[in-house]
């Protein structure tokens, strides 16, 4: 029997780390992402606009009731302007930020001083269920865009309040902007928001990938949310310590119906496990075309090694598409008109150090600047408001996928090679383990940047990721040829692989690595999927050719399909946007493999016919890049 004690002892490590790096971001932004240097590019700003110095000092409430619609009684904190010289608040006007958020409203990771010294209030309020505000904890569930929408009004009629309000906020606080944006409805006092490291689904940006449960994320986001949620309306309502405990004990009741029901619902294959209207009701790409039918404009911040980097082009060209009349699920055409009202600004980052190497908060009083106070910061003057932050430089594009980019596809050859052509003769088999042993950055991006150092110094023993892939035997890898030229990846990727089984069941891992020529190699992206959910949605998906470039998968209980033992079976496996640039001389590395410890979880229902797998890749199979030469 197998010891299990250790690799609890990981998960609940893993589980710890990645929730202090979602809750306490600054603490692991340290250092920039392993294999990248240092950003120094900004975005383009008026000449003429400066940010200007803190004029003002800070005067803070705590503990605001504000009384909902319904009765429920949610609680803020407001970080207002004071004057300097009698700590007073300062008459103004100015406007207001609002932020949503489930983490307790005395964190002051969640308020911008920078702001709030340059004229503008804060109001942070417990999202119901969460901190000191009552209700049901619903987890981005449409009762929290209601309440968003009514703390708009209620924000716009602060006391020194100019009647127009924004909003920040980072992961859960980004998307809860997205779904107040969506509910404002036209002419609203809410005219713009600023949404750092946020999902499109998810459901498919961190809960699954291809079917396949994300379990290091995961076990940080519930493990870390049930207890904040539980712990915090003790510190948030200790002036009234009876209200504290009954909260408490409220809020941590909410982790049957989420929690635990989750939970279960991944040990036993059912429920939340596959796609469902639970997770479609939570995925902000579906309220696109109402944010901007109320006229919210938004400027997106995402990471090419962050959590949600599935999901923050998709925001991105779904506020674009909705803008121009088309669908937003849809890709952008490479002619597609676009609006600076929406952008996105991408770099090197992991959850937990977002913004490093750059001054975000410039940028974001730029933004705010414009669209609350009317102020000419130049923030807008660009007809390509996609900028990707790379290395000590940075360039913009108009579209998602870019409209200077190209599907080129290399072929998985006999060799392991990486071919632009199709050559014949025998190619790779890869056994099921279910595990591997690992020392990349997807270590490191799944637990919210927690493990930085970790990663930073397997980054400096190549010998010892050698050795580690020396003790997995059944993983595969194909290589291009050193590359003559520079391969800039600007968009989706996808494998299109063909493989038999000896189980009805399979479970593929992807990985897309850099390899210099020391053979030092560092991981781009990647993806996975469970062979009995490979059914494609063609109306989702985003074609090229005869492949899908972006496939689309129903993950639903009702589109799973056994594999058919001993045939030839095709599997489109969705892997997730890189935009990096390779350099000449480098080799593009391909990893097949069946396991990411701990990042993903084999499901355990399904275990029975995973095991003993042996899949053999079949001709046919490719690689298929969107590039940018």
């Amino acid at each position: 029997m197998l010891n299990t004690r250790p690799t609890l002892r990981v998960v609940a490590l893993t589980a710890l780390f990645a929730l202090l790096a979602v809750l306490l971001p600054g603490l692991s932004a340290a250092s920039a992402a392993p294999g990248v240097r240092r950003v120094a590019a900004v975005p383009a700003l008026a000449p003429g606009w400066e940010p200007g110095p803190a004029t003002y000092g800070i005067v803070v409430t705590k503990d605001v009731p504000i009384t909902m619609r319904d009765g429920r009684v949610l609680r803020a904190a407001i970080h207002a302007p004071a004057d300097p010289a009698t700590g007073k608040a300062a008459p103004g006007p100015f406007p207001v930020i609002l932020v949503q958020t489930p983490y307790g409203k005395s964190f002051d990771g969640q308020v911008n001083d920078y702001m709030v010294r340059r004229g503008y209030i804060f109001l942070t309020v417990d999202v119901a269920g969460t901190g000191g505000s009552e209700g049901q904890s619903q987890l981005f569930g449409q009762v929290e865009a209601e309440d968003g929408a009514e703390l708009v009004d209620f924000a716009a009629q602060l006391p020194h309040s100019t009647g127009k309000v924004g909003a920040t906020g980072f992961s859960y606080l980004g998307i809860d902007q997205v779904f107040t944006a969506s509910e404002v409805g036209p002419n609203s006092p809410l005219k713009a928001i600023f949404p750092v490291f946020t999902a499109a689904d998810p459901y498919r940006d961190l809960f699954v990938s291809g079917g396949v449960v994300n379990m290091e994320s995961s076990l940080g986001l519930i493990a870390g949310y049930f207890g904040l949620r539980t712990l915090t309306p003790l510190g948030e309502r200790m002036s009234n310590p009876f209200d504290a405990l009954r909260l408490a004990f409220q809020h941590g009741l909410a982790g049957i119906p989420f929690e635990l029901t989750t939970g279960l619902n991944v040990l036993l294959q059912q429920g939340r496990v596959y796609d469902s209207e639970y997770w479609q009701e939570r995925a902000p790409q579906r309220v696109l075309q109402k944010v901007v039918d109320n006229g919210v404009a938004a400027y997106i911040v995402g990471g090419q090694y962050d959590v949600f980097q599935r999901g923050e082009p998709l925001l991105y060209s779904g506020l674009q598409n909705a803008w121009a009349g088309r669908s937003v699920t849809a890709p952008m055409l490479p002619d597609q008109q676009v609006t600076s009202d929406y952008q996105l600004l991408w770099g090197p980052w992991d959850h937990g150090n977002q913004g490093e190497g750059i001054d975000l908060d410039r940028i974001k009083l730029a933004w705010f600047d414009h669209y609350l106070k009317g102020v000419d910061t130049g923030i807008t003057d660009t007809d390509k408001p996609f900028e990707v932050l790379e290395g000590d430089s940075s360039y913009r594009v108009a579209s998602y996928p870019s409209e200077e980019a190209q599907v080129e596809r290399l072929h998985l050859a006999p060799g392991k090679k990486l071919t632009p052509a199709a050559v014949a003769g025998a190619n790779q088999s890869i056994w099921f383990k279910g595990l591997s042993l690992a020392c990349s950055q997807a270590v490191n991006q799944w637990a919210a940047g927690a493990l930085r150092a970790f990663v930073e110094f397997c980054h400096g023993q190549p010998a010892l990721q050698g050795l580690l892939d020396a003790l997995q035997p059944g993983d595969a890898t194909w290589d291009t040829a050193p590359l003559a030229q520079p391969m800039r990846l600007s968009g989706p990727l996808s494998l299109t692989l063909n493989a038999t089984s000896n189980r009805p069941e399979t479970m593929f891992v992807t990985e897309v690595y850099d390899v210099a020529p020391d053979g030092t190699q560092r991981l781009l992206t990647g993806g996975a999927q469970l062979g009995s959910l490979r059914a494609v949605d063609p109306v989702r998906s985003w074609a090229a050719g005869n492949d899908w470039i972006m496939p689309y998968h129903p993950l639903t209980k009702a589109s799973a399909q056994k594999v058919p033992v001993g045939q030839s079976t095709r599997y489109d496996i969705e892997i997730r946007p890189s935009f990096v640039t390779i350099p000449a001389g480098h080799r593009l590395r391909l990893k097949v493999k069946t396991g990411d410890t701990p990042h993903l979880l084999p499901p355990p229902m399904k275990l029975l016919e995973l095991l003993g797998g042996l899949y053999r890749v079949q001709p046919g199979s490719t690689l298929n890049l969107t590039v940018d030469r």
